[in-house]
């Protein structure tokens, strides 16, 4: 892996910043440091900002077809570039092949289908009650914004996030994750190279331990109009008590408990692969992942021992770092000390290496214990035995969460009837709770966010209303 330090980008040019700090990013699966990243100060970030709010002059105004046409030639850079893209993941995240090609494809969808979205965003004119007056509702970009997305999904989730706000007439400030600093870097330049304006799209990624200051000093700003936050639901409050202070708005994904309810007459075999794939893909570092599984007590000796034969043949992956991978480690240990039980994973050592969890099912699981709605962001998923239909939906929607979720049934009228009573933005049937699809909405209740991301409803979140009135002419 190149490990020349990684530049900031303000106003298409690529920043060094002299005798300044640098982020170190460290491999957890090779145990070394892979690559540089310059750090931003506090005045790098309100340089960023100025750029991105001088370029909104000009980006608003570009037409839709001018929009979309650079778009497009951002997707094919991502298909041009994909090789390169998913190696760069891989080495600062230390996940699969297959999950950073995962990232590709659902990067080409999500951006497709935002391309194409560009003329959902319509004014109107609606009826008045004076008809001496005309009324005219423009939807108009809401102006420079702040995205922040994380590593997990490094390639796709950035992308996406970037593309929502540009897509809009919006100028966007992108706060990239000091863990993979150089997939973020890459995943700006495909919007760049494209032929975006000078200070369209600006970059900054900063130390954690400076993150706090630079976050502040860019919200802060009076250019900043809007807040694009995906993240754990810690981080998500900083950022909201940050934004409400100035009066800024927050469109929001956070962390999910994702419960998938298994109904008595539910395929077994189907529901125990898809509980398994959701609780430990990507070493459990997704925000969809399952992170419970509610079962009626009917089925409830027949899918236990499905469950634990499909997931003892699991290969655990590897984690992105020491300080994630150690706290999902530690909710297990306080369940274990707090009497839980285990399905699968009793008597093993935690870690199968350094950088890689023994994935681990867990029963008896009470409300003392910080793994019942703690966001795990590990390979552990918690299982629930209920007697009743109503019971399941009270367990699944008892969690301070409500990001995605799955009811497993052969009964779709059943089903249907079932994922209506839960309290999720998302909920999957017969399917995997780590889903998304790109021509729908996707975001949170409750603890998981606000605000829908994707196609139309992620376009939406970044215009606004204004209304002019004329007399009749």
């Amino acid at each position: 892996m190149d490990t020349e330090t990684v530049p900031l980008l303000i106003g298409n040019e690529a920043r060094r910043i002299p005798g300044g700090a640098k982020i170190s990013v460290h491999s957890a699966a090779q145990d070394r440091i892979v690559g540089y990243a310059e750090a931003a100060t506090v005045d790098n970030a309100r340089e960023a900002v100025q750029c991105a709010a001088q370029a909104f002059a000009k980006w608003r105004n570009v037409g839709i077809s001018a929009r979309r046409e650079i778009l497009f030639k951002a997707i094919n850079n991502f298909r041009e570039n994909q090789h390169l893209l998913m190696t760069s993941l891989q080495s600062e995240t230390s996940c699969t092949k297959e999950w950073a090609a995962a990232n590709i494809r659902g990067t080409l969808k999500s951006l497709e289908e935002l391309a194409c979205s560009i003329t959902s965003i319509t004014g109107e004119i609606p009826s008045t009650d004076d008809p001496s007056r005309l009324s005219l509702i423009f939807q108009v970009p809401v102006g420079s914004v702040l995205v922040i997305a994380p590593w997990n999904g490094g390639i796709v989730l950035p992308a996406k996030a970037i593309t929502q706000p540009l897509a809009a007439g919006c100028t966007v400030v992108f706060k990239a994750s000091e863990l993979s600093p150089r997939t973020h870097h890459l995943v700006a330049k495909m919007f760049i190279d494209a032929g975006l304006p000078a200070g369209a799209l600006n970059v900054v990624q900063t130390r954690r331990e400076d993150a706090e200051n630079v976050t502040r000093a860019v919200i802060a700003h009076p250019a900043i109009r809007k807040i694009d936050f995906i993240g754990s639901a810690a981080v998500g409050r900083t950022i909201g008590e940050m934004a409400a202070h100035y009066l800024k708005p927050v469109l929001m994904e956070l962390g999910g408990k994702c419960p998938a309810i298994v109904l008595d007459d539910a395929d077994v075999a189907d529901a125990a692969s898809k509980c398994v794939v959701g609780a430990f893909l990507h070493h459990g570092q997704i925000c969809f992942s399952t992170e419970r599984i509610i079962v009626l007590e009917a089925i409830a000796e027949k899918f236990t021992a499905e469950l634990r034969a499909r997931a003892q043949n699991w290969q655990p992956v590897d984690g992105v770092s020491k300080r994630i991978i150690d706290n999902a480690h530690s909710l297990v240990e306080d369940a274990r000390a707090k009497g839980c039980e285990f399905v699968l994973g009793e008597g093993s050592p935690g870690f199968v290496r350094p950088s890689a969890l023994q994935p681990v099912i867990l029963t008896n699981v009470t409300k003392d214990m910080a793994i019942y709605d703690s966001e795990s962001f590990g390979p552990s998923v918690s299982l629930y035995v209920v007697k009743t239909e109503d019971e399941a939906v009270e367990l699944a929607n008892s969690s301070t969460y409500g990001l995605n979720a799955a009811v497993h049934s052969q009964n779709l009228t059943r089903a249907l009837r079932v994922a209506r009573q839960i309290e999720c933005g998302t909920i999957w049937v017969n399917g995997l709770t780590a889903g998304e699809s790109a021509t729908c909405p996707i975001g949170g209740y409750k603890g998981s966010g606000w605000g829908r991301s994707n196609q139309k409803w992620g376009l939406n979140e970044f215009v606004q209303t204004q209304t002019v009135n004329l007399p009749h002419l």
